[in-house]
């Protein structure tokens, strides 16, 4: 998990290149992961520092915002790399905005192997 963190995140803007299964699927966990840790400090450190309670916190979340952001392009840059794997351009990303079928159709994408060898995307990720 950590290695495709840290491969993600050395790629911060990188469109170009491939993102195997297990890159995209590791980082969405540690993605995941970091969400919920920083839900849990914004409601034990951040809410009380604001007279809050941490089951009732009202209004901004700042660890959680901040990590939203900071994780914002390297999500996009990873989809994009994974779409690349499976030799499809990554405007497919757009899918998701179709409702319901579109999230499925890309669920399957990224489940699915990348193509074996080179594609047009550049050779196989290790």
């Amino acid at each position: 998990m950590f290695q495709a963190a840290d491969t993600v995140l050395s790629n911060y803007f990188t469109f170009s290149g491939r993102a195997n299964r297990a890159e995209y699927w590791w980082w969405m966990l540690f993605v995941f992961l970091t969400s919920l840790v920083m839900v849990f400090v914004d409601a034990l450190l951040i809410a009380p520092f604001f007279g809050q309670s941490a089951l009732t916190l009202k209004g901004p979340s700042p660890a959680s915002l901040v990590t939203s952001l900071l994780l914002f392009f390297p999500n996009i840059t990873v989809s994009v790399r994974r779409l690349h794997d499976i030799d499809k351009s990554g405007w497919w990303s757009f899918i998701v905005l179709i409702p319901l079928i579109g999230s499925l159709i890309y669920l399957y994408w990224t489940l699915k192997g990348g193509t074996q060898g080179t594609n047009s995307y550049g050779p196989a990720p290790y």
